[in-house]
């Protein structure tokens, strides 16, 4: 079960930095379909729906199972379903709706790309802990999110890429955002943040 947890886990702190990173004018409400690529090359294949930027819920695809992980940030928690009906429960350490100073950064527009058929503006975010490297995220206007996420080590390494293709804007259904009926909870561990 705990193998099963790490790319869900990884997955889920790309996203909090994305959230972290990002200052959305609209309230997007899509389905498409992820893809996420290591520093390594290996491909995580997946969906994401998102209501809003307060509800987000990802299926990754592992090993040949699916993890859920859905990110409700206005509860301020996050929930990974696991196939044995069973979920996992990891409360944000901060107020992902007031700003952090851990994730104070600096932004500019780098460039215009089209991606995916959506013309978007480049953005950098250079976090002012080290740690946590730069974020790149190729944002649409039409969409009000980012199309593809990238992130950077503190060396300009790439670590991570998130694309979304496949875009399928509209309304989501309420209940991909709750933890389904008859699912009990349990706790491995808490996160380092």
């Amino acid at each position: 079960m705990t193998k099963r947890l790490v790319p869900s886990l990884a997955i889920l702190i790309l996203a909090i930095l994305f959230y972290c990173g990002l200052v959305l004018a609209a309230s997007p409400e899509f389905s498409a379909d992820m893809i996420v690529t290591d520093a390594k090359g290996k491909v995580t294949t997946g969906k994401i729906y998102m209501k809003g930027t307060d509800k987000i819920r990802q299926e990754v695809k592992a090993d040949g199972e699916v993890t859920v992980t859905i990110l409700r940030l206005d509860k301020k928690v996050s929930w990974t379903l696991m196939p044995e009906k069973q979920y996992m429960e990891v409360a944000f350490p901060f107020d992902p709706n007031q700003p952090n100073p851990d994730f104070e950064y600096e932004m500019k527009t780098i460039g215009n790309e089209t991606v995916n058929g959506y013309p978007c503006k480049i953005v950098e975010y250079v976090y002012k802990n080290k740690k946590y490297g730069v974020l790149v995220q190729w944002i649409s206007d039409e969409l009000g999110l980012a199309v593809k996420t990238q992130t950077k080590n503190s060396r300009g390494k790439v670590e991570s890429t998130v694309e979304y293709k496949n875009i399928v804007a509209g309304k989501q259904p309420d209940d991909l955002f709750e933890i389904p009926a008859g699912y009990k909870k349990f706790s491995v561990f808490q996160l380092p943040f």
